[in-house]
């Protein structure tokens, strides 16, 4: 979870800032295996004349829809837990203070050695890209050379930094809102999941200014800029965020029905299905959101109650603690180097390369990446992520806390 160990006395459903709530992180352990393939076959070096040049893979539609729910997730799941361990009582500097101390680490460390080794390949990057990524704030143009430049997964972070910096106003917002109140914002959200990227298609468009460089298709999204604005666009994908928010909220009050996992589960399946057929710019976003939102409730409950979730074993629970520096640092490590490794292993095995791209190599090369990326993600953990985040946490204890985390004025718990 994002702030620590949390526990639960007993099992209960009543959801308390106190609950450890395992299956969320195994949940993240999961996602961010699957956002891990489905990076694997997207994006791709090879050298060409001595060069690494970037190419985009052609992939099975099930694929992209696979990480498309995978990352959305990231974001649900992000509103849940941050409306849980946010206590009543933090002080606004320390709240930003941790927001920090967890998300910039691991994304500044990454960075930089993405600049650097993008600098050593000898690939162009301009000072703007650079200053916008160590500013966060590449999100925000629209622009693929941008918000995929430098190191293309940390967009997200960029994105995330935005939710951190809306959270203690919404909260605010949101806990004063009535049981009803909340259900029709999270109606809202889903309604706007769906009705904003077809209204941005059908009346808006980017012009790129003829030197930029697009990474990866967008036809199938409806364009440059309905591809930016359901991938990356900080405001779009803040509803996901709030949608995690109001499940939060919901539960907390007592006020959904408890939903077993294997209904979760093949509500989730339904969506993967009906979303890897479905527009792409519905496609990115809307069709999972419910389901992924239902899952997340689900997973919750169970732990609550104590019943058996695959995703509370250990390997995933493990997963979802190094989920950030795995996600953070896994093209560092795949990009620049499977170029090479498949020119070593043709020459030394006297196997075409083409042979080499093909099953059952793939799978192996999947693997073999995976532990490595999970081994350089161990220290990423230890040594930066968490001696960052346990300071982080102890600056501005003594404030005062802020009126933004008072619950005092919550509307009373209501039944399902």
């Amino acid at each position: 979870m994002a702030d620590g160990a949390l526990r639960v006395a007993e099992p209960s459903l009543s959801v308390t800032a106190s609950a450890r709530l395992d299956s969320l992180t195994g949940l993240r352990g999961l996602t961010s295996t699957w956002i891990y393939v489905f990076h694997f076959f997207t994006f791709r070096f090879v050298l060409e004349s001595g060069k690494l040049t970037f190419v985009q893979l052609d992939r099975p539609r099930f694929l992209t829809m696979a990480g498309n729910m995978a990352l959305s997730s990231f974001f649900i799941l992000s509103g849940f837990v941050l409306t849980l361990t946010t206590r009543e009582g933090t002080s606004l500097a320390n709240f930003c203070a941790k927001r920090v101390g967890k998300l910039y680490p691991i994304y500044f460390v990454t960075s930089a050695l993405a600049i650097i080794a993008i600098l050593l390949i000898g690939m162009p990057i301009s000072t703007a890209n650079i200053v916008l990524h160590l500013g966060m704030l590449q999100s925000w143009v629209p622009y693929q050379e941008i918000y995929h430049g430098v190191n293309p997964v940390t967009w997200s972070l960029s994105t995330e930094a935005f939710f951190y910096v809306l959270f203690p106003l919404s909260l605010f917002l949101l806990r004063r809102l009535s049981t009803r109140a909340l259900g029709i914002m999270f109606v809202v959200a889903v309604f706007l999941e769906f009705a904003l990227p077809w209204y941005v298609m059908r009346y808006f468009t980017v012009n790129p200014d003829g030197a930029g460089s697009a990474f990866l298709s967008s036809g199938g999204t409806g364009g440059d800029l309905v591809y930016w604005f359901t991938l990356a666009a900080p405001p779009y994908r803040f509803l996901e965020f709030v949608v995690g928010m109001i499940c939060c909220l919901l539960l907390r009050r007592g006020a959904l029905p408890f939903v077993r996992q294997r209904w979760a589960w093949l509500f989730v399946a339904a969506g993967y299905l009906i979303g890897t057929y479905a527009p792409g710019y519905w496609q990115r976003t809307a069709v999972g959101l419910v389901p992924l939102a239902v899952l997340l409730v689900s997973l919750a409950q169970a732990d609550l109650a104590d019943h058996a979730s695959f995703l509370r074993h250990r390997f995933f629970v493990r997963l979802g603690d190094l989920s950030f520096g795995l996600y953070a640092i896994q093209l560092l490590v795949l990009l620049p180097s499977y170029p090479f490794l498949l020119r070593w292993l043709s020459s030394t095995l006297d196997v075409p390369e083409r042979t080499l791209e093909h099953l059952p190599w793939n799978v192996a090369f999947v693997l073999a990446y995976f532990g490595v990326i999970v081994l350089l993600a161990m220290p990423l953990h230890r040594y930066v992520e968490v001696p960052a985040y346990n300071v982080a946490r102890r600056l501005f204890r003594d404030r005062p806390g802020s009126a933004m985390f008072s619950e005092s004025d919550v509307p009373a718990r209501t039944g399902p």
